[in-house]
């Protein structure tokens, strides 16, 4: 089967947290598939407006899963599809947010912001080569993509208690994504595929987080990088080298995508 396109996370895939930059290596990989034809997409809990703070924002892809799903863009970062968390379950955790109870930031279309900044923002800010997010108020009736709670695992399940709609992925020790239950990379990935007319068995996908689990049992072939928990190896079709040791351009080659 011909692959047609590939889905890549963001941090830890692509981006090297420990040099802070895209490999070059993983740059050319990336040149090479458009070169042949293959369509380049990302797969990611960023929103777009975090890639202007990261070496990424100079690759043109040809679609955007943002949010680990629940937001779509085309290739001119146009809106292809949309799935907020339903208000109700923002109203339920709002007096958690407006009484700073803990740090909880809410992600909309057009914006980022947080209640308070403590030192477990920083951490997860960090682990992540990340700006720390301004502040803000909620607007009633605004849409809500995706809430992060900087916290440990036993708070932020309390706040995904209030919200009965949604669940919850870790990215960093102290920091999660809450999204709705329907929602997902692998939802954000159905939309780009429909809208290509490409199959999922056409498509490699690689990840090395919690949130790329499904992402990778989904693609036609799922590759887990070399930097990935044991659990995300396990769910893999195949195990690449770190995002520092060449572990997309080797993966690509021994599929002889490349």
């Amino acid at each position: 089967m011909k692959i047609k396109a590939a889905f890549f996370d963001i941090d830890g895939t692509l981006i090297s947290h420990k040099h802070g930059n895209i490999p070059e290596d993983t740059r050319m990989a990336l040149a090479q598939l458009r070169e042949k034809g293959v369509q380049i997409f990302t797969s990611t809990g960023r929103h777009i407006l975090e890639f202007a703070q990261l070496p990424i924002n100079d690759i043109a892809f040809d679609g955007y899963v943002l949010l680990n799903g629940q937001l779509c863009l085309d290739h001119r970062k146009e809106v292809l599809s949309g799935s907020p968390i339903e208000e109700q379950d923002i109203l339920r955790i709002l007096p958690l947010f407006e009484k700073r109870e803990l740090p909880i930031a809410f992600v909309e279309k057009d914006r980022i912001y947080i209640n308070y900044i403590d030192e477990k923002v920083e951490h997860a800010q960090k682990a992540i080569s990340s700006e720390l997010p301004d502040l803000g108020q909620y607007h009633p009736g605004e849409r809500v993509y995706l809430v992060n709670v900087f916290s440990d695992r036993e708070e932020a399940y309390k706040v995904l208690e209030e919200m009965p709609h949604c669940k919850l992925t870790w990215w960093t020790e102290y920091g999660t994504d809450i999204i709705a239950k329907s929602g997902g990379k692998v939802m954000g990935i159905k939309q780009m595929l429909e809208f290509h007319g490409i199959r999922p068995e056409e498509i490699i996908a690689f990840g090395d987080g919690e949130n790329d689990t499904e992402m990778l049992e989904f693609a036609g072939i799922g590759v887990a990088m070399g930097n990935s928990e044991d659990y995300v190896k396990e769910r893999a079709d195949y195990v690449t080298d770190d995002v520092d040791a060449g572990g997309i351009l080797h993966a690509l080659q021994h599929f002889g995508i490349l």
